[in-house]
């Protein structure tokens, strides 16, 4: 199988080189012809050194960095910008998933072009189980749809699904809302697969921090408005084009 497998790194130098050689021993278990993108999103501890170390021990590991921190969901995107290969997965780096979990995930490939994870029971504080089940309720009152654990960080899916599902106004908290937003816009559809979730191996989570929470409302607001207004521009150039032939035929009738 051709596959790229994206992982997130901003400020993981506890975790990180564990992750990459977990996925390069998983490919070599599994036979994949893979590679893992790395994509350092402006980490200021010792992440990038490790990368820059782990990308010359093995050709398979490919690094793109951020010189300033831009975010999870930036980051996520600009490795499946980079990714080569016939499947696309994400894994976040932070060691609460196992890259071994994506094998059951992969079957569901032969039916459904996106397949995304579940964590059935999330290792993490009441707080950010809590926070993940008020985000998902905002979800479903703003948008009409309901998705289990939208933030789920292991998802696989082809490559020739990104340009469609590609988020290009979430950054932190909904760029998984718009992805599965511009998917279901697209006519496709999904299958969750429960995977396992594990406490975190080292380091804190940045994902629950004050400043994302409290940015979260206008982020929901400011997507809202920026794929409304985004509709109605395709919706206004598709009824030009449509008026365009209607009167190009009405040229061509004799009279």
């Amino acid at each position: 199988m051709q596959l790229s497998i994206i992982h997130p790194c901003f400020n993981e130098e506890e975790n990180i080189e564990y992750t990459v050689h977990e996925t390069l021993r998983w490919f070599d278990g599994e036979a994949h012809d893979g590679e893992v993108v790395v994509v350092d999103d402006g980490s200021k501890d010792q992440s990038p050194q490790i990368l820059q170390r782990l990308s010359l021990e093995d050709k398979r590991v490919r690094v793109v960095t951020h010189e300033e921190n831009q975010g999870y969901g930036i980051a996520v995107r600009s490795g499946c910008d980079a990714a080569q290969n016939q499947y696309i997965a994400f894994v976040d780096s932070d060691g609460q998933f196992k890259i071994e979990d994506l094998n059951r995930l992969i079957p569901n490939l032969k039916d459904h072009d996106f397949v995304p994870g579940r964590r059935r029971k999330r290792a993490d504080s009441v707080v950010r189980n809590t926070f993940g089940k008020i985000l998902g309720l905002l979800i479903y009152v703003t948008f009409g749809v309901w998705i289990r654990d939208v933030n789920c960080g292991m998802k696989i899916f082809s490559k020739d699904l990104w340009p469609t599902m590609r988020p290009l106004y979430g950054t932190e908290k909904f760029f998984n809302t718009e992805l599965y937003l511009r998917l279901k816009r697209a006519g496709y559809s999904w299958n969750q697969v429960d995977v396992p979730h594990y406490p975190r191996r080292a380091g804190s989570p940045t994902g629950g921090s004050g400043r994302v929470i409290f940015g979260m409302i206008k982020e929901l607001f400011d997507l809202r408005s920026k794929l409304n207004a985004e509709s109605q521009g395709a919706n206004i150039i598709s009824s030009l084009k449509e008026e365009k032939i209607t009167e190009e035929v009405s040229q061509e009738v004799p009279v």
